[in-house]
């Protein structure tokens, strides 16, 4: 059976983009704007919530925090209230690997 592959442009989406993708990104760029330096970017109701909102910056789960650890975040409890820190620390480049010798050294 033969598959049937047709390349077009993708399509616009039905749906507009959501105002929390965008109200993301405007956070992400005004922490590019002010780099090492944090900022609290959010309150949430529940301490849970407020670590879960962090892992996903770290992470770059959120589309406009990418890449992955391009951002740190962090939650914090004050005066009873579940806040969320974060600052752009742009992008970590990875060390080069060394060459290794057959016999383990380099």
């Amino acid at each position: 059976m033969a598959h049937s592959i047709r390349f077009e442009e993708l399509p616009t989406p039905l749906r507009p983009s959501s105002t929390a993708a965008s109200r993301y990104a405007e956070t992400a760029r005004i922490l590019r704007d002010n780099p090492q330096e944090w900022a609290r970017v959010q309150e949430r109701t529940k301490r849970g919530d407020a670590a879960t909102a962090a892992y996903q910056i770290r992470k770059g789960i959120l589309a406009a925090f990418r890449p992955a650890g391009a951002y740190e975040a962090k939650s914090r409890t004050r005066d009873g209230r579940y806040y969320v820190y974060a600052r752009y620390v742009g992008c970590v480049a990875e060390p080069a690997p060394q060459e290794q010798r057959v016999d383990g050294s380099r």
